[in-house]
């Protein structure tokens, strides 16, 4: 590790030691990136789980209990392509559960089903959906979307089905850490061994491209350039960690501008490259 970390802070604040690098084997670099790309990983994984897994574990809880108790215990409900029935008298309405009435203002009900409903009894039930004898109507305050009843599976709905529906809640509520640390540490490892490599891949194409139309020259080869895109991508990297961290807790955008990241990766890179050519 300490060969590491001596890499990191000269790949971020030394060009002449770019020379080094053009001079080491394509390995070296890549281990580089790796190591470099799960440290990055387990920051954000870290950070994520004391930001949400407590409120995770809270909202699931919290809905798990409003589920079991917003639904009558002797109803049976049937959802069908020819129509909804049920032993209770219509309409029947599911509350929006309270995690989320402040992010869905406006719609006291998650959705309510009376057969003889109409489109325009969204806004009367102030409901985000309605199902009818024809359709699933569901609107968002500035749209609606139809769909018929007939695309849809058969659902049979009653007591016992939505107390285990609580009780998945509740699991989820229970393992609130380790399924917020598996959810980064997924999306971390897409985002830096496939989507980050692969931008990698096609920046260092493109530098070595730059290079010969300003060099006029191909001394320098496509495996060197990639090498010098893994270390120069230190910058963008560590920055776009630092913002994702820092837009869980303060009112900042995650991205500063689109295509930041290239912009930053691209102007570090020449800076280095114009360094490297000033020096004998």
């Amino acid at each position: 590790m300490k060969t590491f970390f001596r890499t990191f802070i000269l790949s971020l604040t030394r060009p002449a030691y770019y020379k080094d690098i053009l001079q080491a084997r394509l390995g070296f670099s890549i281990k580089y990136y790796i190591v470099l790309s799960a440290l990055l990983v387990i920051i954000s994984t870290v950070a994520g789980v004391i930001n949400y897994a407590s409120s995770i574990n809270h909202d699931f809880t919290v809905t798990a209990k409003e589920v079991v108790q917003d639904f009558p215990p002797d109803l049976v409900l049937n959802i069908a392509p020819a129509g909804v029935t049920a032993n209770k008298d219509f309409p029947l309405i599911a509350h929006t559960p309270s995690v989320l009435t402040r992010s869905w203002e406006g719609f006291q009900n998650l959705a309510v089903i009376d057969p003889n409903g109409e489109i325009s009894d969204l806004e009367k039930y102030h409901t985000l959906m309605l199902i009818n004898n024809s359709y699933v109507v569901v609107g968002n305050g500035e749209s609606i979307q139809t769909t018929p009843l007939k695309e849809f599976p058969e659902i049979s709905l009653d007591y016992p089905k939505m107390h285990q529906f609580s009780q998945t809640l509740l699991f989820v509520a229970h393992y609130a850490i380790p399924f917020t640390a598996g959810y980064f540490v997924l999306t971390g490892l897409v985002s830096f061994f496939i989507w980050r490599f692969l931008y990698l891949v096609i920046f260092a194409f493109g530098l070595k491209l730059i290079y010969i139309y300003k060099h006029k020259s191909t001394v320098v080869t496509y495996s060197k350039a990639f090498q010098v895109s893994l270390h120069s991508v230190t910058l963008p990297l560590l920055l776009s960690t630092v913002l994702e961290i820092a837009s869980t807790v303060f009112p900042i955008p995650v991205s500063p501008f689109p295509g930041w990241f290239l912009v930053v990766h691209t102007l570090f890179t020449f800076y280095i490259l114009s360094r490297l050519e000033k020096k004998p």
